[in-house]
């Protein structure tokens, strides 16, 4: 059975203004463009295209190597606030990079040059939507519940459950 759609209309509403809160901000922009979808029996949150790097810090993204930045000089912040300049090409991408040695002369520590460490997600457009489900089933009433009965695809049983043909 389908929930009508101004039902879930109001609950897709509610949860874009819960994960517009709750998503994960540096200018704030990408959140504030997360906007409610619904149709019946259906809730959602759609991101905008421009703002699709959205998706990426709900789900998560795996690690992976920069083989987009070959030929390319990458400013890098240093931890003392300077800016270096890198260069990124075939041969250094994906190499392995040795950063620390023990007294012995054995390797304790590596990194791989120009790999991404993936992002872990946050998983709050989900959240969201549970959330508005949980406030929406919280507050409603068994009058409410009737009513959607009455307007669904189990309207005929309805009638006949009430007497009437």
């Amino acid at each position: 059975m389908k929930m009508p759609s101004n039902i879930t209309r109001k609950i897709s509403e509610r949860a874009a203004a819960i994960a517009r809160q709750t998503a994960p901000k540096k200018t704030g922009k990408g959140a504030s463009m997360l906007e409610a979808t619904s149709a019946p029996g259906v809730i959602g949150i759609e991101v905008p295209a421009e703002v699709k790097y959205m998706i990426y810090q709900d789900q998560g993204t795996e690690p992976r190597l920069q083989t987009e930045l070959a030929g390319k000089t990458i400013p890098i912040r240093n931890a003392n606030g300077t800016i270096s300049f890198r260069r990124a090409t075939d041969n250094n991408i994906g190499r392995v990079k040795i950063v620390s040695r023990n007294e012995k002369g054995e390797i304790i520590g590596s990194k791989i040059s120009w790999k991404h460490p993936g992002i872990e997600g946050k998983h709050f457009i989900d959240k969201a939507l549970r959330q508005a489900v949980s406030e929406w089933a919280q507050t409603a009433t068994g009058q409410d519940l009737i009513r959607i009965l009455d307007e669904s695809e189990v309207s005929m049983l309805m009638r006949i459950l009430r007497g009437q043909s």
